[in-house]
């Protein structure tokens, strides 16, 4: 059998329709999209049909989408937005949030933990998805507060709901789509400030677009509802995979598994054994899979999203996820798990 990817959540392969549309625009679209020649408008109006392409997959206007570079871009530019909207007021995040939304919070002077929630908190950050446990976590209720939630791994996996949120943030590569374009979706009214000045993208976000990874990204969300509804197959597939290595009697555990979670995702915790040796020993056997996030891989710190969870350190140390493709077959999980029980 050939190498075999478990590592959905770092990224995806794009889908043969989103290389093709990155094809073409580089070919065809490649002007700047603030020209006012005819090619720069050409450009400008398959940005403009992208957008509202985009918007209408998410259920919301288009001129309330922002193109951005990444995720991360995104996030930093809607929470320093905010804080400059704002002044220097609480703020409350999921404690198990990636570092590109933990590292704009410090720019506040008071963070606290979800659930707990300051009286005159000015914004709470919810995650949707955890990238490394699966786990969903639905935006606490009855807020004053700005209500930013970040969908980057719930994107392409699970349905989307905006009517809880003012804010929110996407990844295209997570979902078949190319590297270099995300979306910030931002409610109309919310009291936010550019921080990257520039006339681009109604002066919210200054530089020019990408519009190559623009157009990808379209073609991406045109297969939102099949890539769903393929990811939802896989759940019966994950609790078999989890049924399996779990009855080997040995010190192994499935975070989250009472949870409601990513249909794609497992979390197992090989309790005693070290997380980093495992994950080099299935590469080498043929199967991609990570120790954690994929910003965090590598790294001898152990993930503060599984600390937070209230495990050790070295518990933190034993984990590997396993993130399946859309199209992940059951053979191939069968396959890596006869290659788990081989190595442990």
């Amino acid at each position: 059998m050939s190498r075999l990817y478990f590592d959905a959540n770092a990224t995806t392969p794009p889908h043969p329709e989103v290389m093709e549309a990155v094809r073409r625009a580089m070919a065809e679209d490649w002007a700047n999209p603030t020209s006012t020649h005819r090619e720069g408008q050409r450009a400008r109006f398959r940005l403009e049909e992208a957008r509202r392409e985009l918007a209408a997959s998410l259920e919301v206007a288009a001129g309330e989408l922002v193109f951005c570079a990444s995720a991360t871009e995104a996030l930093h530019l809607l929470i320093r937005g905010l804080h400059a909207a704002l002044g220097d007021r609480p703020a409350a995040v999921f404690p198990g949030e990636h570092s590109a939304c933990l590292n704009p919070l410090r720019d506040w002077s008071r963070v606290s933990w979800l659930p707990e929630i300051p009286m005159d908190c000015a914004t709470v950050v919810q995650l949707a998805a955890s990238n490394e446990t699966g786990i969903l976590y639905a935006m606490p209720s009855a807020l004053d507060a700005v209500r930013i939630k970040d969908c980057c791994q719930a994107w392409g996996k699970v349905p989307v709901d905006l009517s809880d949120c003012d804010a929110a943030v996407f990844s295209g590569h997570k979902m078949g789509g190319p590297r270099g374009a995300a979306l910030l979706w931002l409610r109309p009214g919310l009291p936010w400030e550019p921080v990257m000045e520039g006339p681009q993208e109604r002066r919210r976000r200054g530089g020019t677009e990408d519009l190559p990874a623009i157009l990808g990204l379209a073609a991406a969300a045109r297969h939102l509802t099949e890539r769903q509804a393929m990811n939802a197959a896989l759940a019966s597939v994950r609790d078999a995979f989890e049924a399996e290595i779990t009855s080997w009697g040995r010190d192994i555990e499935i975070i989250g598994q009472e949870s409601t979670r990513l249909p794609n995702t497992s979390c197992v915790l090989f309790r005693g054994r070290n997380g980093e040796a495992l994950q080099v020993a299935l590469d080498l056997a043929g199967f991609a899979v990570s120790t954690g996030s994929a910003c965090h891989s590598g790294a001898v710190k152990p993930s503060h999203a599984i600390l937070t969870l209230g495990y050790s350190s070295d518990d933190a140390r034993s984990v590997l996820r396993f993130s399946m493709l859309p199209d992940a077959r059951p053979d191939e999980v069968e396959a890596l798990a006869a290659a788990i029980r081989r190595l442990t």
